[in-house]
């Protein structure tokens, strides 16, 4: 049994690599003296430190990245910082885990709070990838204005890198990729069939649980799984075919699987491309061939 996340020292953790490559640890980020806006930002900041980058095939990566997943109605500020940057930050930070990140954390909130706006609106991704707003880590000129928060531990333990942490990395370097997750209801049936989850009301997150609960369903519900993947896999695709390879190498390299030959890269949003030039999607075909169909 793991101890509660309290108990856990966090410079522990991240001294003591895990076993598996791609890996994920969450902090827990606290400011005590801000109100209104800036406290609903400042509360909207999820850190997470990873081991490995999934997208390192990437040039001029960095080691930090920050985006805003949000509708309106909800707002998550996912920052992700590798276990390497993290370590050397320590280095120089007497080992504070505070002193060491928090700066990080706080420019995060202060360039949200510049672009409060269209943050909330659910626009950042698409026009920070298009380089009309400003990025989240880029440089600002009010360091201090809601100061160095508190960093702790928010779970007790070194996770793998899913899907939505790759979504989180690829839509900050190539730009918003339309992949519904929502969890999926499948329609009742007449004649319900004892075996069949489906059947039996259970919902199924997307994309792992329906793929695996596919074999035990019904032969009605089985295809409404096959469509409804078919569908949001469609839709991802159309919506930013880079993004879509590359959430599909990042996948296949985090969980051990092979990976597509290519190197997808983020389609260029200004100039011309040419019929017979290499697509900027990164597939290795020409233009004409792929996305210029």
């Amino acid at each position: 049994m793991s101890s509660p996340p309290d108990l856990v020292d966090p410079v522990d953790l991240l001294a003591t690599p895990p076993h598996d490559a791609y890996s994920l640890l969450e902090l827990g980020v606290a400011w005590d003296d801000l109100a209104g806006v800036e406290a609903q930002i400042a509360g909207a900041l999820r850190l997470f430190v990873i081991t490995r980058d999934p997208l390192e095939w990437l040039p001029d990566r960095g080691s930090a990245w920050a985006t805003s997943n949000g509708d309106g109605d909800g707002l998550e500020l996912p920052m992700y910082i590798t276990r390497d940057d993290v370590l050397r930050r320590l280095a120089t930070a007497g080992g504070d885990v505070s002193t060491a990140v928090g700066p990080l954390c706080e420019t995060v909130v202060l360039g949200a709070i510049r672009c409060q706006g269209v943050l909330l609106a659910g626009g950042y991704p698409e026009l920070a990838f298009r380089g009309e707003v400003p990025r989240l880590l880029g440089p600002g000129g009010d360091s201090g204005r809601v100061g160095t928060p508190t960093v702790t531990l928010r779970h007790a333990g070194w996770e793998p890198i899913g899907l939505g942490a790759i979504q989180d990395l690829v839509q900050d370097a190539c730009g918003p990729v339309d992949f519904d997750r929502s969890t999926i209801a499948l329609p009742t049936s007449d004649e319900p069939r004892a075996g069949c989850p489906a059947c039996a009301g259970v919902r199924f997150g997307f994309p792992g649980e329906l793929a695996e609960a596919q074999s035990a369903m019904c032969e009605r519900h089985r295809g409404a799984a096959e469509q409804i993947t078919a569908s949001r896999i469609a839709r991802a695709r159309a919506s930013n075919p880079a993004g879509w390879r590359a959430i599909g190498k990042a996948s296949a390299r985090t969980n051990g699987l092979p990976e597509p030959t290519a190197m997808p890269a983020p389609e260029r949003r200004h100039g011309h491309v040419g019929r017979n030039d290499p697509c900027p999607c990164g597939s290795g075909r020409k233009y004409k061939q792929c996305c210029g169909k």
